[in-house]
């Protein structure tokens, strides 16, 4: 029991003192973009709070959802990423999870437009990644199997289409493998976007589907 109140105590020291830190520019990649994984709205700071922000003085965003429509699975690139807390107060009608809460770091995708890690998940652009999309836990702690990394995909997304929609061997619609039907769903292993071919998602062993054939909402693989 006192192991669980120390741990409880350094927990909320931990997140006031991250409270206090303001936030800091993270130089974004000349190669880095963003997707969004659901309909969601750009944020924006106050006039007041935007010179604010980009000098580093504040560590408090007076932050809203703008008056906008950012699709699902659309790709934004990244011209500056801010690591800090946000704060995203809850003033969405229909409750949109990404508008309360915290964000640990945000995206600048034009002048004091925004998406957050709550929204959007960043990637490289030309590189297969799985970052964002899950992790590897370790198994055989508590069993006689040995100990090993195993991948669990923290998002799914369903096929929509009007007809069967194929894989493929590569993000770049070389050698087709198989086809999916409308309303499939499956788990989200590797993320890849060129400016070439556009985004794409591994839903299998190298079993590659354009994003443009998916419903733009993933939902968490609980």
């Amino acid at each position: 029991m006192r192991k669980k109140i120390l741990g409880f105590i350094l927990l909320v020291a931990s997140a006031l003192l991250f409270a206090l830190i303001p936030a800091k520019s993270v130089s974004a990649a000349d190669d880095e973009v963003v997707f969004p994984i659901r309909d969601s709205s750009f944020l924006a700071l106050t006039d007041a709070s935007y010179p604010k922000f980009l000098a580093h003085t504040t560590n408090y965003f007076d932050t809203e959802p703008t008056d906008s429509y950012v699709p699902g699975l659309s790709v934004w690139k990244v011209s500056n990423a801010y690591k800090g807390n946000w704060f995203i107060p809850s003033v969405s009608t229909n409750n949109d999870y990404y508008t309360i809460g915290y964000a640990d770091e945000s995206y600048e995708v034009g002048p004091n437009l925004f998406l957050n890690n709550k929204q959007a998940i960043k990637i490289p652009v030309g590189e297969v990644t799985f970052k964002g999309l899950g992790m590897y836990h370790g198994i055989g702690f508590t069993s006689d199997l040995p100990w090993t990394m195993v991948y669990r995909s923290d998002y799914i997304a369903t096929v929509q289409n009007s007809g069967p929609v194929a894989l493929w061997q590569s993000p770049a619609y070389q050698t087709p493998t198989q086809w999916v039907d409308p309303g499939d769903s499956f788990t989200l292993n590797q993320v890849y976007f060129s400016y070439d071919s556009g985004l794409w998602f591994d839903i299998g062993a190298n079993q590659w589907i354009p994003a443009y054939y998916l419903d733009s909402t993933l939902t968490r693989n609980r």
